[in-house]
């Protein structure tokens, strides 16, 4: 076990070959190690792809998800899942300030690895979820908090795209060499926004014949709010339409 982990820490310091290379080894990582401590180094390591590869979805092996077996081990977990995000959004902030024209394929993977991550991280709650009958309030309570900051992390990688990113990225370089350079970036967004507002509805349906059990009182339906919680049919309106806003100014540069 020692050398494979190893070898797995070595190939997370290096950018896999393709991008689907890159989800392939998350995935087998998360279906062979069963030292969560040793999957948030991997994570915490683990760097992009450095192709993008146009036209192509990355795919999820199912084992990737459905290795997911407890709430305990799923929040240690999503430490690493947190860290590779955080450092990848750094690294979308520093293309706005070094917004040059040979870095939008970088800042693309970049988005898409982000994108991917969530789906990941999503799916395998929605995983547990669907395993289970009744939720204790702390597996219901973790569910909620590490939905709420993928999204929220999806919304904050889209922002920065399609906001301080493009406004940097029109300002510095020629008008119809951007608009070149963004063209496959609408539809990216288009679709991964679109598998993560399909799992949101999963998430909603699962919801609904879940019970959670709190101490000394009888189960009751899971709550589905509190405090700006996304899975609030408003607040996700609100989330959503910022999402689609975003999209949406994107898009109306590539286009005119």
């Amino acid at each position: 076990m020692a050398t494979q982990t190893q070898t797995t820490a070595k190939e997370a310091r290096l950018s896999a070959r393709s991008e689907q290379d890159f989800a392939d080894l998350i995935a087998q990582v998360l279906i062979d190690e069963r030292d969560a401590e040793k999957v948030v180094d991997f994570l915490t390591k683990l760097n992009v792809p450095k192709v993008f590869e146009p036209g192509t979805e990355l795919v999820i092996k199912p084992e990737g998800i459905t290795s997911a077996s407890d709430f305990d081990v799923e929040t240690e977990i999503s430490n690493g899942f947190v860290k590779f995000t955080d450092r990848h959004v750094r690294k979308l902030k520093w293309h706005v300030s070094h917004p040059a024209l040979d870095g939008v394929e970088q800042v693309i993977v970049l988005y898409r690895s982000v994108g991917y991550i969530a789906q990941l991280r999503i799916s395998r709650i929605l995983h547990l979820l669907k395993e289970r009958d009744t939720l204790t309030t702390f597996e219901w309570g973790m569910a909620r908090e590490l939905l709420n900051r993928t999204y929220r992390d999806f919304r904050q990688a889209t922002s920065i795209v399609t906001q301080a990113w493009l406004d940097a990225l029109k300002e510095s370089n020629d008008s119809e060499a951007v608009k070149v350079a963004l063209t496959p970036l609408p539809q990216i967004i288009r679709n991964q926004s679109k598998v993560l507002a399909d799992l949101r509805d999963q998430l909603e349906r699962a919801r609904l014949t879940l019970a959670v059990k709190p101490d000394g009182y009888p189960p009751v339906r899971p709550p589905r709010y509190f405090g700006g919680d996304l899975l609030d049919s408003v607040s996700w309106k609100h989330f959503w339409g910022e999402v689609a806003i975003m999209a949406d100014n994107l898009n109306q540069h590539v286009l005119n």
